[in-house]
């Protein structure tokens, strides 16, 4: 990729905390430890955000109804079956300046029930989901023509996103209007539990990221039509999805007031069935070189680190859908990888293609124009050079029924997985390097057998 830097007085004063320290020696189980967190906010440098580690996640908010957002979600009461009575977002907006036509896709489209956690089917997805379904026919909202959505949705279960792309302040030859990324729906069985709501960390609340989803899928346009997605209606899918997690117990981590809440804050393998010395062995692994670094919420092992999501993410129309970042992201060299080959250049409609070159702001007081060849993360909407491939930590629990992982479903299988974080691609990457892994045989074996029964 081409960078070209120019001296640039930015005045940036991004200054903020990492969530880890520097890597341990050795640990007991004579490999290279992951690093421990340290308790208080102080300035790295490092982050666009004062980063805490605390246990909070959105409260439910007053007054919303799981049951309506149930409906607003598009399933029925099984939450296996749709039921898209009151889910369609289609109407005459005065926003918008036109009537919105919906294309038939709800939230249950990309996110199909109870029995898949509220995600996707494995790929490839037309085996199990018939090629006449809005997820299908529906593919322009999201790709709006680009040739390869159709091989990547079926073939690969991704789905293009422009992070950017409803923001009104910024022109249609804007480059942050432009990029996009190839991403996974992710599964939202415990999504209360999690930071950022989107695989980039955005999403404050659940309020906007089901109203920029409503938006992103559901229509061809650019224009957005805040007036047919109510806040009333954003509450109540929050109220919804809080309700589904993996676990009945983990809802006391939500609620500091439930008895059994410092229980599972005080130990965070409270609610994990560890039974055979393979498992026991493997929880041990996963201490030292998981639960210390990254996968730090204790019983859901998401990331920890967090800013407060404050107020209830209603804001004038002329705004962009989503506040920044609130939680902790990471580059673990997958976007640089790029395992799946995917394409990155903006599709010119005509069979050619254009590079895409993002002014990224660096902390050294320089602006990267950076051509884009991978999926940037973070930067794509932070605009800083150091968040370039960083995404959100996802949750742990019921990981073996989510293959394939990461952000672009780019690894097959759980050991696939372990062999790649003890890989040269992740160990050189930005926070490989800080938490470098390095597994023999039986530890390798023995952390697969306690992930799969998270």
């Amino acid at each position: 990729m081409s960078l070209t830097r120019i001296t640039a007085c930015l005045g940036l004063g991004l200054l903020a905390i990492p969530g880890c320290d520097a890597p341990d020696d050795e640990g007991e189980l004579g490999f290279r430890a992951g690093a421990r967190h340290k308790p208080a906010l102080y300035n790295t440098g490092s982050y666009n955000v004062h980063l805490e580690r605390s246990l909070r996640f959105n409260p439910q908010p007053p007054g919303s109804d799981a049951d309506a957002g149930r409906a607003t979600f598009g399933v029925a009461a099984d939450l296996e079956t749709q039921d898209d009575t009151s889910a369609i977002f289609e109407g005459d907006s005065p926003v918008a300046g036109h009537t919105v036509v919906s294309n038939g896709r709800v939230c249950f489209t990309c996110h199909r029930g109870a029995s898949l956690d509220f995600g996707m089917p494995p790929p490839p997805v037309s085996d199990s989901i018939a090629l006449s379904d809005p997820l299908f026919t529906g593919i322009d909202a999201d790709a709006q023509g680009d040739p390869d959505a159709m091989l990547n949705l079926d073939q690969l279960a991704l789905f293009k996103i422009r992070p950017n792309r409803f923001n009104p302040t910024r022109s249609d030859s804007d480059p942050f209007r432009q990029v996009f990324g190839w991403r996974k729906s992710p599964a939202l069985t415990n999504v209360g539990l999690a930071h950022g709501f989107l695989t980039d960390v955005r999403g404050r609340t659940m309020f906007e990221t089901a109203r920029g989803a409503a938006f992103s899928h559901t229509q061809e346009t650019d224009e957005r039509f805040d007036d047919l997605f109510s806040q009333q209606q954003g509450d109540d899918i929050g109220a919804f999805l809080f309700e589904q997690v993996s676990d009945p117990a983990l809802l006391a981590l939500r609620d500091p007031g439930d008895p059994g809440h410092q229980a599972l804050a005080d130990d965070p393998f409270a609610t994990v069935p560890v039974s055979t010395p393979a498992q026991h062995r493997g929880q041990k692994v996963f201490e030292k070189y998981c639960y210390g670094a990254c996968h730090n919420t204790p019983n859901v092992f998401n990331s920890l680190e967090n800013v407060e999501a404050v107020g209830n993410g209603e804001r004038p129309t002329s705004f962009a859908p989503q506040a920044p970042a609130i939680g902790k992201a990471y580059n673990v060299g997958i976007s640089e990888a790029n395992l799946n080959n995917l394409r990155f250049t903006r599709d010119n409609g005509d069979g050619t293609f254009t590079p895409i070159v993002l002014p990224l702001a660096a902390e050294d007081g320089a602006l990267v124009e950076y051509e884009v060849a991978i999926d940037v993360g973070l930067a794509a909407t932070s605009g800083r050079y150091e968040d370039v491939g960083r995404f959100k930590v996802p949750a742990l629990r019921n990981v073996a029924a989510h293959a394939p992982y990461m952000h672009d479903n780019s690894i097959d299988t759980l050991e696939g997985v372990v062999d790649y974080f003890c890989s040269d691609e992740y160990n050189d990457s930005k926070d490989g390097q800080l938490y470098p892994i390095d597994l023999n045989a039986q530890q390798r074996a023995d952390l697969i057998a306690f992930l799969e029964i998270l």
